[in-house]
């Protein structure tokens, strides 16, 4: 006899953030009257935020994927109170040594050559770039802050549809890629210096220049939070409390592991219009491959929680509306990969590096200092340390993807843990199995950016590249010439006589990080499914940029304003004294 077929009031497709928070509001608020689902297609929940705790490291989590959030009123609003709300502990996520020497004795190594962060402005000239006159002084953060300032002084205190408006050179900025616009207003040099010394390919890729000038999250004085159990523990506790409210589906039915959704069709239901194909899966060693067994689901509305590349693996009518086809692939999918490295002891510490991260422009590109274990609250007495050897994306991914492959690495069992560990215990087995070669290479460039003869063997490692299928990369960015405001709204709805929705970072204002990705989940829930704005939430703070639900009204009739013009203007020409002034030295 066949099983009888799920019937949902609402489908939600996607375990990730933006997935799991979906369905926890709705359930909060409508599962005593409605049934919801939610799908994941491999065996975790998280997606794109994968917590890792290496042996020995009971304390110090291995962030595979998003790692920290913004706090305070003018950072990630949504995300910083719902972790409040949910009564998660979050720690600090240092950037830097204790104030006030923070960041500034971080090391850099770029074309051969070794210097400070401090050595920006206190001796510009160890800085291996020729520079033009007005670009020396500035770290690279700063350096596009100065950009910024010279096309348009008090950019970043307009809103996106103040931005949309603004023109450089007769084009307005939205049509421009980032890197167009920087070839037009600043050297080669100084370009690439930003490229190599920001650390990320991606905060000069050729992204609309809309979004990428004002994006400047690295600044000294921006202060990280991240979750003391890892960032994945948000997602699993929402998915853990969607599966505990009381509500019409019984609990064991709502959440539904190792399902690959393969097709949305239409059927000719008033009840329930669309049908939903699963294929079952299974996942081994943290890799997900197609099993036995397949399903079909009824649903009255879908929400997909995905990224760009997980929609475009679906066969749906959908994605043949003309508006949808031209405006799915308006994002660029950024690779990003991290390779983590486990210590008997913090070598770094003698070189007065605490926290934060050295920059290089070899494939390692940025090394993060993780932490000790014994200096954890309620850590134990161990020196186990964790440094992320190598953050990296875009242009440097396909390095460590050529060394993947080989004999595998085994590492060693630490002291502390002698006779309580297998040796093959040591490496958690995982989708992507590290290499001893790449642990070897990365060692190797560890060991240069420190001007080190010899660094002590790593004794455990992982390593996770966000490249494959289903994701297509790490995050994503707006491209050039995409009424981004439009966009951003109608991609939560994008077929208007259909009750399909799609959220999740990729569309959003927040790509890269989780903020982004609750924000466009959360006002598609109050703008289509009747949602109430959530009590913890501030109502000051905007979901969108935007006026929804058709975005800006461009051409703007209005002049841009000009609110307290004086006051902007003079910050810039200090904030340029401040670059002259260093550039002297």
């Amino acid at each position: 006899m066949q099983a009888q077929e799920l019937e949902l009031d609402v489908a939600v497709v996607g375990g990730g953030a933006s997935g799991t928070y979906s369905a926890w509001r709705l359930q909060h608020e409508q599962g005593e009257q409605q049934r919801i689902g939610l799908f994941e297609y491999s065996d975790r929940i998280g997606g794109r935020l994968f917590s890792i705790n290496l042996p020995g490291l009971p304390n110090v989590v291995a962030e595979v994927g998003g790692m920290r959030y913004i706090p305070g009123p003018t950072g990630h609003v949504l995300v910083d109170n719902l972790v409040k709300q949910l009564r998660l502990p979050s720690k600090a996520f240092p950037m830097g040594a204790p104030p006030p020497v923070g960041s500034l004795n971080n090391l850099f190594y770029l074309r051969g050559k070794r210097f400070r962060y401090r050595d920006f402005k206190e001796a510009p000239h160890k800085i291996p770039y020729d520079l033009a006159w007005s670009e020396r002084g500035f770290g690279p953060e700063d350096l596009q802050v100065k950009v910024m300032n010279y096309v348009y002084p008090g950019f970043d205190q307009l809103s996106l549809c103040q931005q949309m408006q603004v023109k450089v050179f007769g084009k307005e900025i939205w049509k421009y890629g980032f890197w167009d616009l920087l070839y037009r207003v600043m050297s080669n040099e100084g370009y690439q210096f930003m490229k190599d010394a920001g650390g990320y390919d991606a905060n000069v890729a050729n992204a609309s220049a809309v979004t990428q000038l004002p994006a400047t999250e690295y600044s000294d004085d921006t202060t990280f939070l991240t979750l003391t159990k890892g960032f994945q523990s948000l997602p699993l506790t929402l998915a853990a409390k969607f599966a505990k409210l009381p509500g019409l589906l019984p609990a064991k039915q709502r959440v539904q592991m190792n399902q690959r959704l393969v097709k949305i069709s239409y059927a000719k239901d008033r009840d329930f219009p669309y049908r939903l194909h699963f294929q079952s899966t299974v996942t081994e060693d943290g890799s997900t491959r197609d099993a036995e067994g397949s399903q079909v689901v009824k649903a009255k509305k879908i929400i997909l929680a995905m990224p760009r590349r997980a929609l475009e693996l679906i066969d749906a009518p959908l994605f043949d509306d003309p508006w949808l086809k031209e405006n799915l692939g308006s994002v660029l999918m950024q690779s990003a990969f991290k390779l983590f490295l486990a210590y008997e002891q913090p070598w770094w510490r003698s070189l007065g590096l605490v926290a934060g991260r050295s920059v290089t422009d070899l494939p390692v590109r940025q090394v993060y200092y993780m932490g000790t274990e014994c200096e954890q609250p309620d850590g134990e007495p161990t020196l186990n340390s964790l440094l992320m050897a190598s953050y990296n994306d875009i242009g440097t991914v396909p390095f460590w993807k050529g060394l993947e492959d080989g004999a595998p690495f085994v590492g060693h069992v630490p002291s502390s843990l002698a006779g309580q560990l297998q040796a093959t215990e040591v490496v958690p087995r995982s989708e992507f199995q590290v290499s001893d070669e790449m642990v070897r290479v990365a060692q190797m460039q560890v060991t240069q950016v420190h001007d080190q003869v010899e660094l002590p063997r790593p004794y455990s490692a992982v390593y996770h590249a966000w490249d494959a299928d289903p994701y297509g990369g790490g995050w994503h960015e707006w491209k050039a010439n995409y009424r981004i405001d439009q966009i951003l709204c109608r991609m939560r709805h994008p077929v208007p006589d259909q009750q399909i929705h799609i959220v999740g970072e990729a569309y959003s204002m927040g790509q890269g990080w989780v903020e982004g990705a609750l924000t466009v989940a959360e006002s598609t829930l109050q703008d289509f499914f009747g949602l109430k704005r959530p009590s913890w939430l501030p109502k000051s703070y905007d979901l969108l940029p935007v006026p929804t639900p058709d975005g800006c009204a461009l051409p703007g009739s209005e002049p841009l304003p000009c609110q307290d013009c004086g006051k902007t203007l003079n910050a810039v020409t200090t904030f340029a004294y401040e670059g002259i002034e260093h550039g002297q030295h």
